[in-house]
């Protein structure tokens, strides 16, 4: 679960703020199981790393960086 939540992080940090991430492609960046990928998009939220936007599916829901002086 570490390793996909430190990919997760290290591909948030590097692409621009307005680029956006679903499940599906967070699968097809890591080659991670769905279900882990999930787990940690939702560990992550919850620690206030990530944020989920009300855009895009709700069976895809899009996820990106907090900025970083927002983050608790």
């Amino acid at each position: 679960m570490e390793e996909v939540r430190a990919k997760i992080l290290k591909v948030l940090d590097a692409i621009p703020k307005g680029v956006l991430y679903s499940t599906t492609d967070w699968h097809r960046i890591t080659g991670e199981d769905k279900r882990e990928i999930r787990r940690a998009l939702d560990e992550l939220e919850e620690e206030g790393k990530i944020e989920k936007l009300d855009s895009g599916r709700p069976d895809k829901p899009l996820y990106r960086l907090k900025d970083r002086d927002e983050t608790p």
